[in-house]
């Protein structure tokens, strides 16, 4: 037989203490009359083979030459699957003798499994959390916890070995990201902390673990650096192949919020929530962004991300685009306060551009970066060509560091590095 490891060990503990507290509840009910006898028994003996089949997984137990049934008990210093040795002439014998000790000595009190901790700070937590957020959330949740050993075990019997134990057969199993498995012990260490909160348990078992003792062990799966931006010719490729679909069908709105997207770097939401009180003679009023909520498969406007308003300021090509989309409106007469409109008066979606873009590129035969990727593009130029970074970011709608960690990119091309160490190469030889 086997030899379970701690985690198997204690959660078939906890199963067991599960399975003989249903038991005593059901005796209980009958002594007391509560419920119907043939019904009660047949949960009884439901329960009690239950309790049998557990037994097995963590105790020894068969049927001897002299025909005598054999197993053992727990015994203080012995560990499963030995114990104390119970041995009686039949089957049935011996499944009565562990059944009747498991009742007798069982005076355990139940501590809750992590799951119903989690459970627990999910229902606090949630009340915060947005409809998009909790479903991340419940996503995140079976991706790391849901049918594994570790959601099973009681929170007093979770310690920093099992922990560790999870959270490394867990980023291996998963292949995880450094930002994944910061997600999983997030979890863990919020419902850690519900538990001694609660006074569920009194020793903190992650007091003496770190991010950094598992993220060394996560594989990252960045883009290559080329993927993340559109460089020059690549920018000419979509900005003639707009020209060319715009030709074909004019009144298709998501190409030129792709458009306005290479030209100002806003986000999808923010483009698709333009209206023309926004647009103003020297800049753009970006206020509001189109959201979905994929718990109720809804759209609607709201805040932008940061929940803050930026001008970011006009030029002649963004006018020229304005008034190509204005002139649309009024030709197929599908005039609407939302720039953007979906041809009856409402807002398009901002997934809708996204996929205009992704099969423009695709089209092309260039990178899918998307609307991302022309936000990053534009912030790239913009810091390339010397613009202070704190001016980028207001107009992109996000904080310095977001702007340097995220966005920025060397989209100089070879020439250009050649030319730059040229000059300053001559410059060096020519100082004496």
């Amino acid at each position: 037989m086997k030899k379970l490891d701690m985690c198997e060990m204690q959660v078939l503990n906890h199963t067991l203490q599960v399975q003989i507290s249903h038991a005593k509840d059901l005796l209980r009910d009958m002594e007391n009359g509560k419920i119907d006898l043939a019904y009660v028994q047949k949960m009884i003996d439901m329960n009690k083979a239950e309790i049998i089949e557990t037994h097995k997984r963590k105790f020894k137990y068969w049927q001897g030459r002299n025909g005598n049934w054999n197993s053992y008990l727990p015994k203080e210093g012995t560990e499963p699957p030995y114990g104390r040795l119970v041995s009686k002439v039949s089957e049935e014998r011996l499944m009565n003798a562990i059944i009747d000790y498991y009742i007798r000595e069982d005076k355990t009190a139940l501590a809750p499994t992590f799951r119903q901790v989690y459970q627990e700070w999910r229902a606090i937590k949630d009340l915060e959390l947005s409809g998009n957020s909790i479903l991340r959330y419940n996503s995140d949740y079976a991706r790391f916890f849901q049918d594994s050993d570790f959601e099973r075990l009681p929170m007093n019997e979770i310690n920093e070995n099992t922990i560790r134990k999870f959270m490394l057969e867990t980023i291996q199993r998963l292949s995880l990201c450094r930002e994944s498995c910061k997600k999983m012990f997030s979890y863990i260490r919020n419902t850690v902390k519900h538990a001694r909160i609660e006074k569920i348990i009194t020793d903190n078992p992650v007091e003496f673990l770190e991010l950094k003792q598992f993220s060394k062990h996560c594989k990252e799966k960045a883009k290559p650096n080329e993927e993340q931006f559109f460089n020059d010719n690549e920018l000419l490729m979509i900005q003639k192949g707009l020209e060319e679909l715009y030709g074909d069908r004019p009144m298709f709105i998501p190409r030129y919020g792709v458009e306005m997207a290479m030209l100002t770097g806003m986000r999808v939401g923010e483009i698709a929530a333009l209206k023309w009180d926004d647009i103003h003679e020297g800049y753009i009023l970006i206020h509001n962004s189109i959201k979905h909520n994929r718990l109720k498969n809804e759209f609607y406007v709201d805040t932008t991300k940061t929940k803050k308003s930026r001008q970011f300021p006009m030029c002649d090509e963004i006018k020229d685009l304005l008034e190509r989309i204005r002139n649309v409106q009024r030709e197929y007469g599908c005039a609407s306060e939302y720039v953007f409109t979906d041809g009856k008066g409402g807002y398009i979606n901002g997934q809708r551009i996204s996929d205009c873009a992704k099969r423009l590129t695709n089209h092309l035969g260039i990178h899918g970066g998307g609307i991302t990727a022309l936000r990053k593009t534009i912030n790239s130029n913009l810091r390339q060509n010397g613009v202070p970074v704190t001016m980028v970011a207001s107009m992109l709608g996000h904080t310095p560091e977001v702007n340097e960690k995220y966005y920025t990119y060397d989209t100089s091309n070879l020439a250009e590095k050649q030319k730059i160490i040229k000059d300053r190469n001559a410059k060096v030889t020519t100082l004496a």
